[in-house]
C-alpha cells in the first residue's frame, strides 16, 4: 500500500499499556506512534500483524473529515428545496390582494390579533378568545376575482389550538353569505389551500367573485377551545404578468366602441364641400360655454 498524503509518525518508546491521547498518538499492534515525524518506509517496517486494518480505518476517517462539510451542505440544501413550499404566485400569474381588504376577527387575545395574523413572521399568530365557531371576516374595498386562498397552521407547535374543521363562505354582504368550501384537517403543518376551482366565477369558472369572504373555525384538535392561525394569503390574477390581456380583449383601431357617450365627429375623410357645410353649421349654431355649466366634478355622496 502506497502512503502518499497520509503520514503516521515515528516509533515511540512507549508500550501499548502507556496512557496516551488519541489526538497526539496512534496505537498499532506493534506499539504506540507519535504523530508527525517518520517516513513511510520506516513506518511500514514497524507495522505488525493486524495493523493494516487499523491503518485503513484511520485513512477512511481522514477522508471523511475532508469531504464531510461539503457533503453535509449539499444534502441539507437539497432537503430544504424538497421540503419548501412549491406554491409560487408569480409563476401562476397571481398577485396577493390582502392590501385591498379589511380583516376582522370575532375575538382575540391581547397581542395575538389581526396584525399578528397578517405578519410574514410565521412565529406570530391570531389566537381567538371566545366561543366557537371562531370567525375571520375579510371585507374587500371592491368586487374581487379570487383565484387562491391559503392559510398557515402548525400542529407541531399548537396542538389543541390547531383547527380540524374549517368552513369558508362568500357573498356580496353579510346577508347573502354562501358556503363554497369545507376544509378538514388532520395534524396539519404548513400552508393549506382552500378549494375554489369550481366556484363558477371568472371567464373560466374557476374564480371566486365576491365582496366578503368569511372563515368559520368550527372544531380544533383534542377538542381545543381557542384556535391559532399563523397566516392567511389571498390571490387574484395579475394583469401585468399576463401581458394585460386577462380582463378585456384588445380593441382594434376600426372596432366599434359604444360606451354610452356621444360620438365626436371628425374631419377625417371629408371633402371640401362637406367640410364647408360643417363650418357653416357651427356659425349658425355657435357653442356657448353656458351649455357646459352642468358638467361638474364628480362628488362622492
Amino acid at each position: 500500500m502506497a502512503l502518499t498524503n497520509f503520514r503516521l509518525p515515528s516509533l515511540a518508546a512507549a508500550t501499548e499499556d502507556h496512557d496516551i491521547s488519541d489526538g497526539e498518538r496512534v496505537r498499532f499492534a506493534g506499539g504506540v506512534y507519535d504523530r508527525g515525524g517518520v517516513s513511510d518506509e520506516e513506518l511500514m517496517e514497524d507495522l505488525g500483524e493486524g495493523d493494516d486494518e487499523l491503518l485503513g480505518d484511520a485513512m477512511t476517517e481522514d477522508l471523511a473529515e475532508e469531504m464531510g462539510d461539503d457533503g453535509d451542505g449539499e444534502n441539507s440544501e437539497s432537503e430544504d428545496e424538497m421540503g419548501g413550499d412549491p406554491f409560487n404566485p408569480a409563476d401562476l400569474g397571481l398577485k396577493e390582494i390582502n392590501n385591498l381588504a379589511h380583516f376582522g376577527v370575532s375575538s382575540h387575545r391581547p397581542g395575538n390579533g389581526v396584525a399578528e395574523l397578517l405578519s410574514d413572521d410565521l412565529d406570530k399568530y391570531w389566537q381567538s378568545d371566545g366561543q366557537q365557531p371562531h370567525l375571520l371576516t375579510i371585507h374587500f374595498l371592491r368586487r374581487v376575482e379570487i383565484r387562491a386562498i391559503r392559510f398557515y397552521v402548525d400542529y407541531n407547535q399548537d396542538e389543541s389550538y390547531t383547527p380540524t374543521h374549517v368552513v369558508f363562505c362568500a357573498g356580496t354582504g353579510h346577508h347573502d353569505l354562501i358556503q363554497f368550501a369545507e376544509v378538514p384537517l388532520t395534524s396539519p403543518v404548513g400552508w393549506q389551500d382552500v378549494p375554489i376551482a369550481d366556484s363558477g366565477g371568472g371567464a373560466d369558472g374557476h374564480s371566486l367573485c365576491c365582496w366578503i369572504v368569511q372563515m368559520h373555525i368550527k372544531e380544533n384538535h383534542q377538542n381545543g377551545k381557542d384556535t391559532h392561525i399563523r397566516g392567511i394569503k389571498i390571490y387574484a390574477l395579475d394583469d401585468h404578468s399576463l401581458g394585460g390581456t386577462a380582463r378585456e380583449p384588445t380593441r382594434g383601431l376600426g372596432a366599434p366602441f359604444d360606451d354610452g357617450h356621444a360620438r365626436v365627429p371628425t374631419t377625417q375623410g371629408l371633402d371640401g364641400e362637406s367640410l364647408q357645410e360643417l363650418l357653416d353649421a357651427f356659425e349658425r349654431h355657435p357653442i356657448s360655454l353656458s351649455n357646459f355649466d352642468s358638467v361638474r366634478e364628480p362628488v362622492i355622496r
